[in-house]
């Protein structure tokens, strides 16, 4: 399809509504119940295997039901182009999988058993446009089901909510207000402009920050106490433009398509548990500090040193990228690291690498309370592969491992070094030539 067509496509307000099938869960509680999964959303199950292609994708879903004029988008993992995942019309990204799923045990055992991950399919939807266009918004509206059959929330009953983030780079600008509405009604045909919020019922996650990560994916989380008549929840931005913190952001390099005056959000893995406390939510505690500022916020750097002497495998090996603590995002000398690596394996087509991820034990301690800082190490690798993709890599080349804290940097001296520059030296993603 013409990108000029998906554009001018897009200037309505857009909205959906998914009736949940077998691809959400949701349970009453009953008597002594602790921990209870309420909705399991992945946007995954669409009434035919079919390519998307337009705009309004989302509407291939099973149960789908229009509430505007446009539903929101789709992609999916099967499709090409500008609604497949990986690069599309709006950016770059790949459905949540399993191994980099921010889930701790519990979580897991109640959202993803069999370690699915987030499949084939993720939402897109705009939370704000500027000037004349500010009317234009997405929402996502998430009818409670159990057994096909509509169920409200429990009176009293306290909440965890989350759901996965990523800024799409076709944004110029990132926003806060990525918010939650608990209705007690469906919203049908609503007219352009931001829906009404409701007081009590509309909250946002705790520090109600501007997200504007366009790697890889973040989670918006909040806690609620029902009223006990709530029969959905819608996701968006309820505030006006007025009330609306923005980010004015640069293009990515990665990114080949037009910028569109937008802030454009994919969005997966919608998920409500029961809990009894707000400790329970562990993504909610993630949000309530900004734990990697309480820590170290030295970076270690240190120029690769390579000669003619070395094989082309030794002077990859010898390529080191270093992060901050609680860091996934390249500095830009780690981007240099990445580039070079690439250039390897432009000049050698029959090159492939192996990511390898590390972090420090102290990340590995704060994930044990706040999920964000799990796999931290995996966070890392999958970041840097993701680049590589961006940058024309073929992704069967590239291979992701994790070595957690396990293995200490050799860069370490345990006679002058002190404990802050180790664990500065352990926070690096590595890289080796491998045979496939």
């Amino acid at each position: 399809m013409k990108i000029k067509t998906t554009i001018l496509a897009l200037t309505a307000s857009l909205a959906l509504i998914i009736s949940l099938g077998s691809t959400a869960t949701a349970q009453r509680s009953g008597k002594g119940d602790k921990l209870k999964a309420f909705v399991n959303e992945g946007f995954e199950k669409m009434t035919e295997p079919v390519q998307v292609t337009e705009v309004g994708g989302i509407d291939l879903l099973e149960n789908i039901k229009q509430t505007t004029e446009l539903p929101a988008d789709l992609f999916n993992r099967d499709s090409e182009g500008d609604f497949g995942v990986g690069p599309n019309i709006y950016g770059n990204e790949m459905p949540i999988e399993a191994s980099t799923e921010k889930l701790d045990e519990a979580d897991k055992k109640l959202f993803d058993p069999a370690g699915n991950g987030g499949g084939n399919n993720f939402a897109g939807i705009v939370t704000y446009k500027p000037g004349k266009l500010d009317k234009e918004r997405t929402y996502i509206t998430i009818p409670f089901m159990s057994d096909k059959k509509p169920i409200k929330m429990t009176k009293g009953m306290m909440y965890c909510v989350e759901y996965s983030i990523s800024l799409a780079e076709s944004s110029k600008y990132a926003t806060n207000n990525l918010g939650l509405l608990f209705s007690k009604e469906l919203i049908n045909g609503a007219p352009l402009g931001p829906i009404s919020k409701e007081a009590g019922r509309t909250l946002t996650n705790y520090n109600n920050k501007i997200y504007n990560n366009f790697y890889g994916w973040d989670k918006v989380c909040a806690t609620y106490e029902a009223k006990g008549d709530e029969i959905c929840l819608i996701i968006g931005n309820f505030e006006m433009n007025a009330d609306t913190k923005t980010e004015v952001l640069k293009k990515p390099k990665t990114f080949e398509n037009p910028v569109i005056p937008h802030a454009y959000y994919f969005i997966d893995n919608v998920r409500i548990k029961e809990v009894t406390s707000k400790e329970q939510c562990r993504c909610y505690q993630a949000d309530t500090v900004n734990i990697e500022d309480s820590y170290s916020t030295l970076i270690y750097d240190k120029t690769p040193e390579i000669n003619d002497k070395m094989t082309n495998a030794q002077k990859i090996a010898a390529q080191v990228a270093y992060y901050g603590f609680g860091k996934k995002s390249m500095t830009p000398s780690s981007k240099d690291i990445y580039n070079y690596v690439i250039e390897q394996m432009n000049a050698n087509p029959s090159l492939n690498i192996e990511i390898e991820g590390h972090n420090d034990d102290k990340e590995d301690q704060i994930a044990e309370q706040n999920q964000e800082f799990q796999n931290m190490a995996r966070q890392r690798a999958e970041a840097v592969k993701k680049y590589f993709i961006a940058q024309g890599i073929d992704e069967a080349r590239l291979t992701v491992s994790s070595r957690g804290a396990s293995v200490n940097s050799p860069e370490i001296d345990n006679e002058y070094d002190d404990n802050e520059t180790k664990e500065a030296k352990n926070r690096r993603v590595m890289f080796k030539v491998v045979t496939k």
